[in-house]
């Protein structure tokens, strides 16, 4: 039987700025507020407690064992202050000073006092990033999760048994079938198809993530009576696999597995201002039905495999994003270090997402769980590490590495332009160099560098910026001040001097630097603002020209500069001074004629014009084969630290998962082994790939896998409810050339799949048996969408880059949404387009539960918080979503119960019933009665309807 929309509605979204006093209205809104539970339709299911444990696995194991482990192991006999973190029952009872961590209560817990060094700090050689501090904290506030056994009950150090380890189900190979098997046959469903309201709204938000129109409802429902519901289901589901919205929505999850982001996340979070190709790219691979095994070999190989056309090659390098969309530590000094966490990353990926497996969890041991070797995943790894993804110098800053950038073909016409402008830049660039030859031999003056300055406070050496004078410059190292320096230069003779000053601009410099000068005429206090880049040569800032006599008591003509750093607003620079006379500087000048200080600074302003219209070549974020050193195999690292090195490992592929005695690749020298390693992975008898996706298709179509754990196909993972079943799509899924949208419609025309929904029984109460279809939330995109299409207000056009208009930081502080971020959460796009800056995504998505970008998230979590409610009840989204979709019902000669039968049809795809009609009807009327116009009481029921579980729940 039917629940009725009205009421309860499941949130309260009444926008009545006053008391409430009328009954009608009132009762609304506690009736709202009670049923606000109609949305919990889920609690914590085994995909979250899977997700937990990755993210200890990911993010916390890691750190433990190489900061924590050498001073808190019981199986290292060391255990200061009472306390051992190798177990969970290590810091659940804690050490001298009691439990270290409380789950749930970050702020009680002393393990992150002791990280954040608020209390005790640890580790004691040095802070932790604030990154990983943030992970410690988030990990603890989600419950602390952590797999590990207690010491006691640790099993002993034993050899992976490869053999023994093909006997688990995920590894066995896939069953074959006969032609004549289906779905059916293995689920043999028992309830009656669905009804076709609920049906034909469930296929349309299933396969384009958006509710059909009346038009194509009532298209659907002539098929489902005039004919059959099978002939109206197969209809319409082969109409919507060809729609452009389509791929829209299928890439979507596939993005959530590739943990793709417009940007870097970490300490430095940069923009990643190409990565929409790669977005881009999933969604026309599902729109054209790329075969899976050719779209991960694009993927994981795209640069290396052979192409036919420019476009295919484009296209191919862009695949590659895949290997590059991740968070990074970037700013990680330790280069081999960071180059081995991207592998690592990159392999943990490629693990979870293809094969369903933890890879990760080997770098440090033999994986505790699964068969997987250390020496597996060093073969593997070394692959990956011998993969260019980032080595590039940042913002020049040596210690800041960029990702690899590669040019994309262009056309003969885009060719000829960049070939005119580069010559044009040449002609101009020559023209400089010839005038600096010029200036050089010109007198120069008088350079002081810092380490001929006097100094009070304590100074950093630094040469962390690259443009300075001579080895390196200082940095006030932010501590208690004051930090002055002071620079005194002998000059030759007296008279008028032009005095500069060296430092390197950058946006966390100082503001207000301070400069005296002492001169023949007195003082002259200067403020600068080192956050800009000089004028001369990027490195140079002209203080001006000043006087200089000779001393009465030594005789001597000496300048002194003075810097410090009081009321500076940020990290202050000192490098060198330069005086250079300004007779000589004259004389240089008229002995060239025209001054080459004049001409350069004109040349300069042409080259700088010339650089600022040059034509974009475009570039996509896209892998290559390493050289040198980078590129070959890999030695194990001892509990994974990187300069702990085992036994080297020829690169390769996991044992467990190849044929029995297969020899390690043939890699031809000089390369990665990435093309490889994309065909091992894909060929028809690997026991995991076909089986994973099948799987991830079969959870987006009814809310849960045949393996419950899409992202874990090992021991930790669930078992298969219907083990022959996912074999079966899997056989048929690479019998059909990996054609995802062949897979998609078996299933949708199933009976399976056309099942109504019901509440689940008590004998099956998690639906595992697939007796039932399973009421499932929208996802936050469907639900953003939906309300954009039923508003009138989808703009259906593709969208490129969304974050060309930001800086290199996305975002300025971890948590702090860039001011222009504000502009694309205004875009009326469809969702996928939006920018997924990590650490400040969209709004209107974070709150419906998007998943964490720096994960792999096969299973999104679901959730019922406060927040959805508030975010219906106030955004202006959704106020504007209900305003524009009731000026669409302004005609006066609508009656209000046209205009409710309109809504309910537009938004939950369905007629409404009589009770319905006289409640929404009194509604109005009460509303109007309290002074509201008719249009905006009518926007105050749509945001009631747009609030109710039956909106946001796929029937």
């Amino acid at each position: 039987m039917r629940r009725s929309i009205l009421p309860p509605p499941s949130l309260p979204i009444i926008p009545v700025h006053r008391p409430v006093k009328t009954t009608f209205v009132y009762q609304i809104v506690l009736l709202v507020i009670g049923s606000f539970s109609l949305c919990a339709v889920g609690q914590v299911t085994a995909q979250e407690q899977t997700a937990k444990v990755d993210f200890f696995e990911a993010k916390i194991r890691p750190v433990l064992v190489k900061h924590c482990y050498p001073c808190h192991s019981s199986e290292l006999g060391k255990s200061k202050g009472g306390l051992v973190l190798d177990s969970r029952s290590g810091w659940q009872v804690g050490g001298d000073s009691g439990a270290a961590i409380f789950p749930g209560k970050s702020g009680d817990s002393l393990l992150l006092d002791a990280l954040k060094y608020e209390s005790f700090e640890m580790p004691p050689k040095g802070k932790l990033p604030e990154q990983t501090i943030a992970d410690f904290q988030q990990w603890i506030e989600h419950g602390a999760v952590d797999p590990r056994t207690t010491a006691a009950e640790l099993p002993r150090e034993t050899k992976v048994d490869i053999e023994k380890g093909r006997q688990f189900w995920s590894f066995q190979p896939l069953r074959t079938f006969s032609d004549d098997q289906s779905i059916d046959r293995f689920i043999q469903p028992e309830t009656s198809v669905a009804e076709p309201d609920k049906l034909v709204r469930r296929l349309y938000l299933d396969l384009i993530g958006l509710p059909p129109s009346l038009q194509e409802r009532e298209s659907f429902l002539s098929l489902y009576h005039q004919q059959s519901p099978q002939v109206a289901v197969e209809t319409v589901a082969d109409r919507l696999l060809a729609r452009r919205e389509f791929g829209e929505k299928w890439a979507r999850h596939w993005l959530d597995v590739a943990r793709y982001a417009d940007s870097n996340g970490g300490d430095f979070n940069l923009t990643f201002f190409e990565s929409w190709r790669y977005r881009n790219y999933v969604i026309d691979a599902f729109n054209q039905d790329m075969p899976y095994d050719q779209f991960l070999r694009e993927q994981i190989a795209g640069d290396l495999l052979p192409f036919d056309s420019a476009e295919q090659r484009n296209r191919q390098l862009i695949a590659t994003g895949f290997l590059m969309v991740s968070a990074k530590m970037l700013t990680e000094r330790d280069k081999p270090k960071m180059h081995l966490d991207i592998a690592d990353e990159q392999l943990d990926t490629i693990g979870r997402a293809a094969m369903g497996l933890t890879l990760g969890c080997a770098r440090c041991h033999d994986h505790k769980f699964d068969p997987i070797s250390a020496a597996d995943y060093y073969a593997m790894a070394g692959i990956l590490h011998s993969t260019r993804t980032a080595d590039r110098v940042l913002m020049n800053n040596v210690n800041v590495t960029g990702w690899t950038n590669t040019d994309l073909a262009v056309d003969d016409a885009a060719k000829e332009a960049m070939k005119k402008h580069r010559s044009d830049v040449d002609r101009v660039i020559q023209q400089i160099k010839k005038l600096e030859a010029v200036q050089q031999a010109s007198p120069q003056g008088i350079v002081v560098d810092d380490t001929a300055a006097e100094k009070t406070g304590p100074w950093r050496k630094s040469n962390y910026r690259t443009n300075h004078v001579g080895q390196h410059y200082l940095a006030n190292n932010g501590g208690d001040g004051p930090h002055t320096i002071t620079w005194k230069a002998s000059l030759p003779k007296p008279g008028k001097y032009d005095l500069r000053v060296s430092f390197c601009g950058g946006g966390s410099l100082a503001k207000t630097a301070a400069y005296t000068i002492r001169h023949a005429d007195g003082e002259t206090k200067l403020v600068i603002d080192q956050t800009v880049t000089p004028d001369i040569d990027g490195l140079w800032f002209r203080l001006g020209q000043f006087r200089f006599d000779q001393q009465q008591s030594t005789g001597n003509v000496v300048a002194e500069v003075f810097l410090t750093d009081e009321n500076a607003g940020g990290f202050l620079l000192a490098d060198a001074v330069q005086l250079v006379s300004v007779d000589e500087l004259k004389a240089a000048d008229k002995s060239e004629g025209e001054s080459p200080g004049l001409q350069l600074k004109e040349l300069r302003g042409q080259l700088t014009k010339l650089q600022s219209s040059q034509p974009k070549v475009p570039q996509a974020m896209a892998a290559m084969d390493a050289k040198g050193d980078r590129l070959g195999d890999l030695n194990i690292r001892i509990r994974g630290e990187t300069k702990n090195l085992g036994p080297r490992v020829p690169r390769g592929f996991l044992q467990v998962a190849s044929q029995p005695g297969a020899k390690p690749p043939a890699i031809p020298a000089g390369q990665s082994g990435r093309v490889e390693l994309a065909a091992w992975l894909t060929r028809a008898d690997h026991p995991l790939t076909a089986r994973v996706m099948a799987n991830r298709v079969w959870q987006q179509l009814f809310g849960r896998g045949i393996v419950a754990t899409s992202d874990n196909f090992g021991a930790r993972g669930a078992l298969p409810s219907h083990p022959e079943l996912l074999d079966y799509l899997a056989q048929e899924y690479v019998s059909e050339h990996w054609s995802t949208k062949s897979l998609i419609r078996k299933i949708v025309t199933s009976k399976t799949y056309q099942q109504a929904a019901r509440v689940a029984v008590s004998k099956d109460p998690d639906n595992q048996r697939f007796k039932h279809q399973n009421r499932r939330p929208l996802v936050a995109e469907s639900i953003r969408d939906s309300m954009l299409v039923i508003a009138g207000q989808l703009d259906a056009k593709p969208r490129e880059s969304v974050v060309a208009h930001l800086g290199t930081y996305a975002i300025q502080t971890s948590g702090q949404r860039h001011a222009s971020l504000a502009q694309t959460d205004e875009l009326r796009q469809r969702s996928i387009y939006l920018p997924i800056v990590r650490g400040a995504v969209p709004p209107s998505l974070a709150v419906f539960d998007l998943p964490n970008p720096d994960l792999v998230a096969g299973v999104r979590s679901v959730t019922t918080v406060p927040a959805q409610a508030l975010f219906m009840m106030n955004s202006s989204f959704a106020i504007e979503m209900a305003k524009s979709t009731s000026e669409q019902f302004s005609d006066p000669s609508l009656s209000v119960d046209q205009i409710i039968a309109q809504l309910f049809l537009r938004i939950l795809s369905r007629q409404a019933d009589q009770q319905e009609l006289a409640m929404g009807r009194a509604y109005v009327a009460e509303l109007t009665a309290d002074g509201k116009t008719r249009t905006q009481a009518v926007a105050s029921l749509i945001q009631v309807m747009f609030s109710s579980a039956e909106f946001r729940l796929v029937e």
